[in-house]
C-alpha cells in the first residue's frame, strides 16, 4: 500500500466519532489480502485503534459488545504480520497510559490462545530476558488487577509444560536419530527462572514427570537431565537434592564431582560449609559422596576431616552460636555413622593431635552444652575412628548421657552399614523406579564365629594340600560384550554403567572393521562421543582404549573423520587435552596409512626416539641376522643394502589432514590463539610436530614438496618466539621437513630455504638461552651439513653424466666420417677451456664433501677423492675419446658452427 493511502486510512480512523463509521474500513483492511501491507503499516493501525478505543466506548456504549468481537477477530483470527511480543507491547503501552479493564481482557485471551506462538518467536530471537520478566512487567503496570495467566505460579507452570513438551516431542526425536539439536536456550530459561526465586514452579514438573521416570531407564534422557543440572548449577541442584535421595544424586551425577570442581565447591563447600541445610539432607550428601571408591577417597575422606578441623578451633568454639555448633556436631555425627568408609592413611598424627585439642577446648569451656557435646564426640571419634589403638580408652563419666541433645547426636551416630538413606516425597516415590538387587547366598545365621588359634600342630593339616600359583589367573568378566556397532554405540553413551562402557571400549575397533558400511552412519556420533569424555571412569588404559577407537575411526573412513576433526580442532568449547587428543589422532592415523618403507637414518632415530616400541622381530628377520652372521665375505667391502622406494598410498589423502590444520595456524579467535596466546604453547608445540611427522609419512608423494614449502614458512615466522619451547618444536619441525625430502631435492628454493636455516642455526647455537634448544640445534647442524654436501655432489655427478650424453649425441650426429677413423685435426682450445672448468667446480665441491658421502654411490671407493677421481677420470676418458679419436673437422666453416652449437649444449 502506497504512502498516501495509508496516511488517508489513519487520518479517517482519528476523525472517527464512532467505530460503525471505520467497521468496513478496518474490516477490509485486516481482512483483504489483495492490500499488500507492510508490518509497519499494520502496526500504526493497531495502535491507533488501541488508542481509539476509550472513546469508542464511551461515546457508544451499545457497540461495545460488537467492537471487543471485531477486535477478538483482528487480532486473533487475522493472520497478521506483527508477532505477539508486538501486539503484547502495543497492549501495555496503551494500557499503561489509559488503564481500561478491556486491555487486561485482551491481553490475557491473546496469551492464553497464542502461548505457545509466542514463546516460539522468542526462542527464535533468543529473547530469554523478555520471557522471564514479562508477568513482573505486567504486575508493575496492572498492580492489583494483575491477570491470571500472568500470575507466578500458573506462568512458570505452562512454561515448564512448553519445556516438557518441546523436550519431548523435538529435541529428543531429533536425539534418537542422531542429528544435532541445541536446548541451551531451554537450560538457560530454566535457570534464569530459578535465580527469580522460580525453581520449584518451573523445575518441578520436569523433574518429577520427565526426568525421574525416564532417567533410569534411557541414556538420552540422562544426558539431557546431567546438561540442565550441570550447566549452571545453581538452585536447581539444590531442589534436586533436597526432593531426592543418595540415589538419584548418584544417577543425575555420577562421578562428575571429581572432575568438575564447581560442582565439588557447591556441595561440600556451598551445602556443607556454608548453607546451613536440613540433617536430612546432609545425609543425603554425605551418603551420596560414599558410593563410590573414587569419591570417598577424594571426597568423604576430606570432608571428614574438614569437619574434624572446624570442631577443634578454638575460635570457632568461641565465636559459633549454638545452632552452628550443634550442627557441626550433627555431620560429625552422619560422618562417624559411616565409619567404614573412613580410612585415614595421611597425616595420622596430626589428626590425632587435632582430636585431643578439639576435647581439652571443649572441657575447658564455661559451656555446659559445649562440655557435654566435646565429651559425647570425644568418646565417639576415639571409639569409632581406626587411628587410636584402643576403642574404649577415652570414657567420661561427667555428663547427662540421657540428654535429649545426646540421644539425637546417639541416634544419627547409629551404624549405617548399608548407607540407605531417606525415602523420597509421596509424590515422587511412586515415580521412581526400585532396582531389584540379585539375591546373595546368606547362612542361616548371620553370627560369625571366631574360633581362636589351636597351639596343637596336629589340628593343622594345612601341609596336606598342594599349593598352587594363581597369579596368572584372570578373573572372568560377567558383562558382555557388544556384538553390534549400534549396541556398542548405546554403551559408550551410558556413562553410569561404567563395566559396559569398558567392554565397549575394548570391542570398539574390531566391530569397525566387521561392520563397515554400516559403522558409516554413526562414525561422526562415535567420535563426538568418544572425543567429549571428560572422565576416565577409572578405567585401566582407558586414554589408549580411547585413542585407539579415534584412529580406528579416522584409518577407516578418513576424508569423513578427518574433516570433522580439522575443523573441530579449531572451535570453541573444547579443552586442551582435547586439542591435543584430537593431533594425536591424526598423526597416527597418517602413520598407519602410510605405506611407505621408512629409511632409517641417524636423525630419523632422534626424532622418534620417544615413539613407541618396536614390535617384535619376525621369524624370517631373525633368520636373515643368523645368516648374515655366519656367511663369511671375499671381499672387504660389502654392499650397502638400498631401501627399495614405494608409492606411498597416503598421497592421495595427505591433503586432508595437513592443510586444514596448517591454514588457521595464524588466526587468532576469544577462545584459541596459538601463537600470541599465553596457555596455549604447548598445544603449537604439539601441532607443529603433528605437521611435521605429517610431511614424513608422506614421503615419496606428488605434494610433498608443496607441503614442506608450506610448512618452511610457518616455521621461519615462529623461529624468533618468545618461547624456548615453541623455539624447539620449530628446530624439531625442520628436521622433520628434511626427513620427509631425503636427498632428493632439487628445488631451487627449498635448497635456498635450507642454506638461510643453516644460518639460523649458528646463530641460535651462539644466542639461544635454553640448553635444549641449543643441543637440538647443534645436532640438526650437523645432519643438514652432510644433506648439503651430498646435495651438491649429486648435482655435480649429474652435471658430469650431462655432459657425457650430450658430447655423445653431438658425435653422433654431426660427424660424417666414420667413428673409427683417425684424426690429425687440432683440439679446439675454446672447446677445452670449457671442459676445464669443470674440474675446477670439482675442485672447489672438494672441501665440501664430507663423510656424508661414503656409501652414496657403489662406484666410488669411499672417500671424497675418490669421488672426484672418479668424476674427472670419466670426464677426461670421453673428451679424449671425442676429441683425439673422433676429432671434428676444422678447416671448413660448417665444423666452427658446430663446435660452437656443441658448446651452447655443453654450458
Amino acid at each position: 500500500m502506497s504512502f498516501e493511502r495509508i496516511n488517508l486510512v489513519l487520518k479517517q480512523i482519528s476523525a472517527s466519532d464512532s467505530y460503525s463509521s471505520v467497521q468496513s474500513l478496518l474490516t477490509q483492511y485486516f481482512f483483504d489480502r489483495t492490500l499488500q501491507l507492510t508490518a509497519v503499516d499494520q502496526e500504526k493501525v493497531v495502535r491507533l485503534c488501541l488508542r481509539k478505543l476509550p472513546d469508542w466506548f464511551s461515546q457508544h456504549p451499545e457497540q461495545v459488545k460488537e467492537i471487543k468481537i471485531d477486535f477478538h477477530q483482528h487480532l486473533l483470527q487475522t493472520p497478521i504480520l506483527l508477532t505477539q511480543k508486538q501486539i503484547i507491547d502495543l497492549i501495555l503501552n496503551e494500557f499503561q497510559t489509559i488503564p481500561v479493564d478491556y486491555f487486561i481482557f485482551l491481553l490475557n485471551d491473546i496469551y492464553e490462545k497464542n502461548y505457545v506462538k509466542l514463546l516460539s518467536e522468542l526462542e527464535k530471537e533468543n529473547d530469554i530476558g523478555y520471557i522471564i520478566h514479562l508477568p513482573d512487567r505486567i504486575t508493575n503496570i496492572s498492580l492489583t488487577n494483575i491477570p491470571s495467566n500472568f500470575r507466578a505460579k500458573i506462568y512458570f507452570n505452562r512454561l515448564s509444560e512448553y519445556i516438557e513438551e518441546q523436550l519431548i516431542t523435538y529435541h529428543y526425536p531429533k536425539m534418537i536419530a542422531q542429528t544435532d539439536t541445541n536446548v541451551q536456550f531451554l537450560c538457560q530459561l530454566i535457570h534464569k527462572a530459578a535465580k527469580l526465586g522460580y525453581t520449584e514452579y518451573i523445575w518441578r514438573r520436569l523433574y518429577k514427570n520427565l526426568f525421574l521416570i525416564k532417567c533410569p531407564t534411557d541414556s538420552l534422557w540422562l544426558r539431557l537431565a546431567q546438561y540442565f543440572l550441570l550447566e549452571t548449577i545453581d538452585d536447581v541442584l539444590l531442589y534436586t537434592i533436597q526432593h531426592g535421595n543418595a540415589q538419584t544424586l548418584d544417577l543425575f551425577l555420577s562421578d562428575r564431582i571429581l572432575h568438575i570442581p564447581l560442582l565439588q565447591t557447591y556441595l561440600i563447600d556451598t551445602l556443607l560449609f556454608r548453607k546451613q541445610l536440613s540433617i536430612q539432607i546432609v545425609r543425603t550428601i554425605l551418603i551420596y559422596l560414599t558410593m563410590s571408591p573414587n569419591r570417598i577417597e577424594q571426597c568423604f575422606e576430606k570432608t571428614f576431616v574438614r569437619f574434624l578441623k572446624l570442631w577443634s578451633q578454638e575460635s570457632f568454639i568461641r565465636f559459633s552460636s549454638n545452632e552452628q555448633h550443634f550442627y557441626i556436631c550433627q555431620c560429625i555425627c552422619l560422618c562417624l555413622s559411616l565409619h567404614h568408609h573412613v580410612h585415614i592413611q595421611q597425616d595420622k598424627d596430626e589428626i590425632i593431635l587435632c582430636i585431643l585439642n578439639g576435647i581439652r577446648i571443649h572441657l575447658e569451656s564455661t559451656f555446659d552444652y559445649i562440655r557435654r557435646r566435646g565429651q559425647f564426640l570425644g568418646e565417639l571419634i576415639v571409639e569409632r575412628i581406626d587411628v587410636f589403638s584402643n576403642p574404649n580408652q577415652l570414657q567420661f563419666n561427667t555428663y547427662d548421657k540421657n540428654h535429649p541433645e545426646i540421644e539425637s547426636l546417639r541416634k544419627l551416630a547409629e551404624l549405617n552399614h548399608s548407607a540407605t538413606d531417606r525415602a523420597l516425597s509421596d509424590d515422587e516415590q511412586q515415580e521412581i523406579p526400585k532396582k531389584k538387587e540379585s539375591p546373595k547366598s546368606v547362612s542361616p545365621s548371620n553370627i560369625v564365629v571366631l574360633h581362636e588359634a589351636s597351639n596343637d600342630d596336629d589340628d593343622d593339616d594345612d601341609s596336606e594340600f598342594e599349593t598352587y600359583d594363581y597369579s596368572h589367573d584372570t578373573i572372568k568378566s560377567e558383562v558382555s560384550k557388544p556384538s553390534y556397532i549400534r549396541s556398542c554405540l548405546a554403551d559408550l553413551i551410558a556413562t553410569d554403567k561404567v563395566p559396559q562402557l569398558e567392554a565397549a571400549l575394548h570391542v570398539l575397533p574390531s566391530l569397525i572393521e566387521l561392520y563397515r558400511i554400516e559403522c558409516e552412519e554413526v562414525a561422526l556420533e562415535l567420535t563426538r562421543i568418544l572425543l567429549n569424555y571428560n572422565s576416565t571412569f577409572n578405567i585401566e588404559n582407558f586414554h589408549e582404549l580411547q585413542l585407539n577407537g579415534l584412529v580406528t575411526l579416522c584409518k577407516t573412513y578418513p576424508l569423513l573423520i578427518s574433516d570433522y576433526l580439522c575443523k573441530q580442532f579449531y572451535e570453541r568449547n573444547y579443552t586442551l587435552n582435547q586439542r591435543s587428543l584430537i593431533l594425536k589422532t591424526i598423526q597416527e592415523t597418517g602413520k598407519r596409512l602410510s605405506s611407505i618403507d621408512q629409511i632409517r637414518t641417524k636423525i630419523y632415530e632422534e626424532l622418534f626416539s620417544s615413539s613407541d616400541e618396536e614390535e617384535e622381530e619376525s621369524w624370517r628377520s631373525t633368520i636373515n641376522k643368523r645368516l648374515k652372521l655366519k656367511t663369511k665375505y671375499k671381499t672387504k667391502t660389502r654392499s650397502i643394502h638400498q631401501p627399495i622406494l614405494k608409492e606411498n598410498s597416503f598421497g592421495n589423502i595427505v591433503g586432508y589432514f595437513f592443510y586444514p590444520l596448517i591454514s588457521q595456524i595464524d588466526q587468532s579467535t576469544p577462545h584459541l590463539s596459538l601463537i600470541d596466546g599465553d596457555s596455549e604453547h604447548l598445544l603449537l608445540c604439539e601441532l607443529l610436530a603433528c605437521l611435521g611427522r605429517l610431511c614424513i609419512h608422506a614421503q615419496n608423494t606428488l605434494i610433498l614438496k608443496n607441503m614442506v614449502k608450506q610448512f618452511l614458512q610457518v616455521l621461519k615466522v615462529l623461529q624468533q618466539h618468545l618461547d624456548a619451547g615453541v623455539r624447539h618444536a620449530v628446530v624439531y619441525g625442520y628436521a622433520c621437513c628434511l626427513v620427509s625430502i631425503g636427498n632428493q631435492c632439487y628445488d631451487e628454493d627449498l635448497q635456498t630455504s635450507f642454506i638461510e636455516l643453516k644460518q639460523w642455526l649458528d646463530e641460535m647455537i651462539l644466542k639461544d638461552t635454553n640448553t635444549e634448544v641449543q643441543k637440538l640445534a647443534r645436532s640438526y647442524l650437523i645432519q643438514i651439513h652432510e644433506s648439503l654436501t651430498m646435495l651438491k655432489a649429486q648435482v655435480i655427478l649429474m652435471f658430469i653424466c650431462a655432459q657425457i650424453f650430450l658430447i655423445n649425441c653431438f658425435t653422433l650426429n654431426h660427424i660424417p666420417r666414420p667413428l673409427w677413423s683417425e684424426s690429425d685435426g687440432e683440439i679446439n682450445d675454446e672447446l677445452l677451456s670449457k671442459l676445464l672448468r669443470t674440474e675446477a667446480l670439482l675442485s672447489e665441491a672438494t672441501p665440501t664433501i664430507g663423510s656424508s658421502a661414503v656409501g652414496l654411490f657403489e662406484q666410488t671407493d669411499g672417500h671424497p677423492r675418490g669421488l672426484q677421481k672418479r668424476g674427472r677420470q670419466c670426464l677426461w676418458k670421453v673428451c679424449s675419446w671425442a676429441l683425439d679419436k673422433r676429432s671434428l673437422r676444422s678447416p671448413s666453416p660448417s665444423s666452427t658452427n658446430s663446435l660452437d652449437t656443441l658448446s651452447k649444449l655443453l654450458y
